[in-house]
């Protein structure tokens, strides 16, 4: 088995809910969450999907919030590792860079999933 970035945490951008981001059509939501970012689906009701990746948890929920205005970062373990996964799967993220918050340095990549949600991920740069 090939080794993978582990998600440690998720934490909203601007006043998105983690646990409640909005999709449109939460069936293609939950594929694409699962197939292509590496969640798994833990239980779904009509309008509502849980999935989880590592000790990381987050909700889908069909409502009347707008995908695009929803952003989160989720911080992991090897950001390389999870750009060469993603790259892999062919959603194009961003290239990865050095960023700063609250005064510590990150390694980042953004993107953004089909249907308007838009993702950080990132790790704690360790100083060399």
């Amino acid at each position: 088995m090939s080794e993978k970035s582990v998600f440690n945490g998720v934490f909203p951008i601007g006043d998105t809910d983690t646990q409640t981001l909005p999709v449109r059509n939460l069936g293609a939501a939950i594929g694409y969450y699962t197939a292509v970012l590496g969640f798994e689906l833990l239980e779904k009701s009509e309008t509502r999907a849980q999935l989880t990746r590592d000790s990381v948890s987050i909700g889908l929920e069909k409502n009347q919030s707008d995908p695009e205005q929803a952003s989160c970062y989720f911080a992991v373990s090897n950001v390389e590792l999870l750009h060469a996964e993603y790259t892999a799967k062919g959603i194009e993220p961003s290239e990865v860079r050095m960023d700063e918050h609250g005064g510590k340095r990150y390694k980042v990549f953004f993107a953004q999933e089909p249907y308007g949600v838009c993702f950080c991920f990132g790790q704690a740069a360790t100083e060399a």
